[in-house]
């Protein structure tokens, strides 16, 4: 669990682990780099989100390369569920400064050896755009 702003490049003998995520606190930006695809088959990590965000603190997770992707979705818990899909990105914002209820947020990745597929739910309504995707890490 982070106490204060975090960057750094996730470990691959990390796999496994469950990350507790606090961006509760002002400027608690989180910004994760996932390990090189080609060497972390097999490889998988889990976020969970214990407290709404704060409006001036996002959690960014990466693939450290434009050419590996994520896919896979968020399932929204609330009424009139959607999906939240992401096809072939590199790059994922929860950007509070849209929303910050992230309470209850829940993200898992695996990564195949190419590429990082991705799984999870949250709790908010339906039109909350919190989550961001981008195509390039820069």
């Amino acid at each position: 669990t982070n106490t204060a702003a975090v960057t750094r490049t996730l470990l691959a003998d990390e796999s496994g682990t469950l990350f507790t995520i606090s961006v509760a606190a002002v400027d608690n930006n989180v910004a994760l780099t996932l390990p090189a695809a080609a060497s972390s088959a097999g490889v998988e990590y889990e976020f969970a989100f214990q407290a709404d965000s704060d409006d001036g603190a996002d959690f960014i997770l990466d693939t450290g390369d434009n050419d590996v992707n994520i896919y896979g979705g968020i399932i929204t818990l609330a009424a009139n569920s959607t999906a939240f899909a992401v096809n072939g990105l590199s790059k994922i914002t929860v950007d509070a400064s849209t929303a910050q209820t992230s309470t209850g947020l829940y993200m898992r990745l695996v990564c195949d050896g190419a590429n990082w597929h991705l799984s999870g739910h949250i709790k908010t309504a339906v039109g909350t755009a919190h989550l961001v995707a981008a195509a390039n890490i820069a």
